[in-house]
């Protein structure tokens, strides 16, 4: 193996030790196949651009391309050409594909899924180091400035997910930086020439020295001192991406988590895996949502959350309605919010909380839902009726709350929409129904995960637009169209009602969900949601409230409640407003329909990745191609003592024996039967056997030679030691040396052919020379 070849493996090995701090960033080992898979692909790119001679412009050239095949093959959503080749479409999937992984750093906490956007940028990240690292070690030979590349690839999950990696995590990147600086020292001291001993004795360039070893001894002393430190030393960090997330927030203001509501309603609805949150015991036969979060606070940016600042003590008045219990556990919520069904009317829970005068949002003061274990709620459920609503007037322009419930930023296009939805209607009622049937699968909305997850001006034009989208959207949408209406609405988020399981309740992070609060004089708050119960796993439907469905569908009554027991009924097939338009097929959760793209069907089979399984393939190919060679010549057609003994040469470089070219069959047998004493007569008679067919008229019969072959690799194998024995059988030295001889071969006969071809060149070109003897006169002009 060349220098450069070995040097390449080292530095692609070096950079994949370190990328174990990833581990306590993504979910499961998934994410490992793609990351070594782009680490190998740059790496052989760079070593067959060296291998042809090639400068490092070209070098980094090649990694790069190598680097933009991978992505296009693994993420060109069908847009690239024969799957590798990519075209400017893309370029702009990779640009939505950037902008998912940024929104999903921020909104997501680690372990995340190795996936979409977060995926992409993971391997993007890690080709452009790997480019870099590989230009350090090899192309540039200062491995000092690796340790640049190494550290960036440590110190990203750290500086990401403090709490996610832990400290011995460290042990690998300092031992591939020190296996880097030990392997470039090494061949450096191999370019003097042979070592000697003390005694003058010549010994190998790897035979043990003292100041290797006091080298060594050095460095693991200094891993140890760093790694007691950094277990002894107390730290008080925080991520990078936890201060991205903080002012993403907005300094204090809550959220369901520890980041905006928005962010963490998006992130759990698109979380692979479903995670129990909360387990409801209720007397009520059928709850509606569990209300968390109030966004009442409208810009051109979207419903922000509100700040909680006008607070009181929690003092919880009687209501009207039917009363219900329900006993709440909390199984993974940590929020500074605390979910209530209803209009409560008695709490039980530890900690401080206080109430919101402005949302009625119960909030924590200096408590959390993170130190709550259950609590025990009372609340009723006013039961209004369309009739009720239909005669209620809207909130008085004079009330105090009503610039916070109506203020919207102006967007032409937006009011234009509106006008258009509300067509004659005129009362709070009427506005409310226009509004909610425009937003309905009737008017051929579906609902998708498929979208950006912002709720800006933009977005919500869009979302009008394309008519695809999920509850944030549908929420977003429907109050900022009534707030252009003159009609005091907001947007709530909390948890739908889950599904049943025996005589309890169980509410996932797939539960999580946004719907709207109209206000209405004398009810006050009502809710409305205008998500398509097709895509809300526990969805509620009101007696106020009626689903408008294509003409197809049969229309859901009044008061109809989604049995919790069944999954979502399909969406419709057809769209009224396009009917070439295919709704999605709902699946057993919003992540289900995420994954299909909208297929109703499995994941369709990319053929890309048949292509990058015959990449994978080819670190195999030098021990499929050395055991179809020794099968072609011990093979019964072609068998005889010369391609017999050609085998023995091969596996004798392949197992480490020195055979010099100056023995004799007989004298190579004995060396051979030394290395191999289990095997000393099938040595023997392959020697004798050669040397027959060299000096005998008859030649050697090449009966049984076949076996003895296979008897001495047999034991040459087991005798080898566990690395000798895994390079003859991957990468076999007898056929490195076969391609070092050809391309020498190659090269002095592309040296000669140049020679010939200069020397024909100066014979045309060449000028005849001038002479000291002329007939008239010397050229010196001597007499």
């Amino acid at each position: 193996m060349s220098g450069q070849r070995h040097a390449t493996m080292v530095a692609a090995a070096t950079l994949a030790l370190t990328l174990t701090p990833l581990i306590g960033i993504f979910e499961g080992i998934g994410w490992i196949v793609p990351v070594l898979f782009t680490i190998a692909v740059i790496a052989t790119a760079a070593s067959l651009t060296r291998a042809a001679g090639r400068g490092q412009g070209l070098q980094t050239l090649a990694m790069c391309a190598g680097l933009l095949i991978v992505l296009t093959a693994g993420f060109s959503g069908g847009t690239a050409i024969l799957f590798v080749i990519p075209t400017p479409d893309t370029f702009s999937h990779f640009g939505l594909l950037v902008g998912e992984g940024i929104a999903g750093i921020v909104r997501e906490a680690p372990p995340v899924p190795a996936e979409g956007g977060i995926l992409f940028l993971t391997l993007f990240g890690i080709g452009l180091v790997a480019i870099l690292h590989d230009m350090f070690v090899v192309g540039l030979r200062t491995p000092a400035l690796a340790g640049l590349t190494l550290l960036t690839m440590y110190l990203v999950p750290v500086s990401v997910a403090p709490d996610a990696t832990a400290w011995f995590w460290f042990i690998l990147p300092a031992v591939s930086y020190l296996w880097l600086l030990a392997d470039d020292n090494l061949r450096r001291v191999s370019a003097f020439g042979h070592r000697f001993t003390g005694a003058g004795q010549l010994v190998s360039q790897r035979f043990p020295s003292p100041m290797a070893r006091t080298a060594r001894w050095s460095a693991l002393g200094f891993i140890l001192v760093t790694l007691l430190s950094l277990t002894v030393v107390p730290t008080n960090t925080s991520g990078f991406i936890d201060r991205i997330a903080e002012g993403y927030q907005g300094g204090d203001a809550a959220g369901l988590g520890d980041v905006n509501p928005w962010a963490q309603l998006s992130g759990s609805l698109n979380q692979p895996e479903e995670v129990d949150v909360l387990r409801v015991s209720t007397t009520d036969p059928s709850p509606q949502y569990l209300r968390m979060h109030v966004l009442d606070e409208l810009s051109s940016d979207g419903f922000a959350p509100n700040d909680y600042d006008d607070r009181e003590a929690l003092v919880l008045d009687g209501a009207q309605g039917e009363t219900f219990t329900a006993e709440i556990e909390n199984l993974r919520m940590e929020a500074p919010v605390l979910p209530v069904y209803g209009t409560p009317v008695d709490l039980a829970v530890d900690g401080n909380w206080e109430r919101d005068t402005a949302t009625d949002v119960i909030v924590g003061d200096n408590s959390d839902m993170g130190d709550v274990e259950n609590y025990t709620l009372t609340y009723t459920d006013p039961g209004f009726d369309a009739e009720t609503l239909a005669n209620a007037d809207g909130m008085d322009p004079d009330d105090e709350r009503w610039d916070a419930n109506t203020s919207h930023p102006d967007v032409p296009e937006l009011t234009e929409i509106v006008e258009q939805a509300l067509g004659g209607a005129t009362t709070v009622h009427e506005k409310v129904l226009a509004v909610y049937n425009h937003l309905s699968v009737a008017n051929g909305f579906q609902y998708s995960l498929e979208t950006t997850d912002a709720g800006n001006d933009e977005a919500i034009l869009d979302f009008l637009l394309t008519k695809r989208g999920y509850c944030q959207q549908y929420a977003a949408a429907m109050a900022w169209m009534l707030r252009e209406a003159d009609v005091a609405a907001r947007v709530v988020i909390g948890m739908s009602k889950g599904g049943r399981s025996g005589e309890e309740w169980v509410l996932t992070s797939h539960d999580y969900h946004a719907w709207v609060e109209v206000y209405y004089d004398g009810p006050g708050w009502v809710t409305w949601d205008p998500t398509p119960t097709s895509g809300v796993p526990g969805s509620v439907s009101f007696p106020w409230t009626t689903e408008p469905a294509p003409e197809d569908e049969e229309t859901t009554e009044p008061g109809a409640t989604a049995d919790p027991s069944t999954e979502p009924s399909e969406a419709p097939s057809t769209s009224a407003a396009d009917p070439s338009a295919e709704a999605e097929a709902p699946t057993d959760g919003p992540t289900g329909q995420a994954a299909d793209n909208g297929t109703g069907g499995g994941p369709a089979f990319n053929p890309a990745w048949l292509l990058l399984l015959l990449l994978a393939a080819v670190p195999f190919a030098p021990a499929v191609w050395r055991t179809l060679l020794r099968r072609s010549r011990l093979g019964p057609a072609r068998l005889s003592a010369k391609t017999a003994w050609d085998e023995v040469l091969d596996l004798a470089l392949d197992y480490g024996v020195g055979l010099s070219d100056s023995l004799t069959p007989r004298q190579a047998a004995g060396v051979l039967a030394q290395a191999a004493p289990g095997a000393r007569e099938a040595a023997t008679a392959l020697g004798s056997a050669m040397a027959r067919h060299r000096y005998s008229p008859k030649g050697a019969d090449p009966t049984g030679l076949a076996d003895a072959v296979h008897d001495l690799r047999s034991e040459l194998d087991r005798r080898a030691a566990r690395g000798r024995r895994a390079q003859a059988r991957f990468w076999p030295a007898s056929l490195l040396v076969k391609l070092s001889a050809k391309q020498a071969e190659e090269s002095a006969r592309l040296a000669r052919r140049s020679a010939r071809a200069a020397d024909r060149v100066r014979t045309a070109v060449r000028r005849p020379r001038r002479s000291n003897s002329r007939k008239d006169r010397a050229v010196t002009r001597r007499p």
